[in-house]
């Protein structure tokens, strides 16, 4: 029988919470009580609203005293959010340079080194494939930010490294 009681107040308190945050009309506290609110059916603007006018002196007021309207809050320019690391494993160079460009992403951003230590990268590397990027894929990229992307010359070699080496015979670890 308690629980039923506390159920009950439970889910009546829940009630007039929902009903007393979404039942009436929408009030601005801060706009005197005698002004209408006003309906503009254009979108609000980023530019700053004309300065309001000057105060008049209220009818209803003794002695001639004015009221001073509120001034409304204006819209502030947000920042547009960063933009995020596009996917680009297992993509060539060119692919990606492509892709930044799609993305209105500068290509200039994107810096091209060797997957491997004892690999020369050549100076036409459009076809070459993608391994890692840094940074990750789905990180923010602000504009400051360069691009790393680590390439080789077949995609199969993305995954072949013998302590950072393509060649075994080049890793100073190995034993022959």
């Amino acid at each position: 029988m308690r629980t039923s009681h506390r159920l009950t107040l439970t889910a009546l308190v829940g009630v007039l919470a929902v009903a007393g945050c979404s039942g009436g009309a929408p009030t601005d506290d801060s706009a005197p009580v005698t002004a209408a609110p006003s309906l503009s059916s254009s979108a609000p603007s980023s530019s700053p609203s004309p300065s309001p006018a000057p105060p008049l002196p209220s009818p209803s007021s003794p002695s001639g005293t004015t009221e001073t309207p509120t001034p409304t809050p204006t819209a502030t320019a947000s920042t547009a959010p960063d933009p995020v690391m596009p996917a680009l494993h297992s993509r060539t160079y060119e692919q990606a340079r492509t892709e930044f460009a799609r993305q209105n992403l500068s290509p200039a951003r994107l810096k091209s080194a060797a997957q491997h230590k004892d690999v020369t990268l050549p100076r036409d590397h459009g076809a070459w494939y993608i391994c890692d990027t840094s940074p990750r894929p789905g990180d923010p990229l602000p504009a400051t930010t360069t691009v790393t992307v680590k390439l080789a010359r077949d995609f199969s070699d993305c995954t072949t490294s013998f302590n950072g080496y393509l060649y075994e015979k080049n890793d100073p670890a190995s034993t022959p």
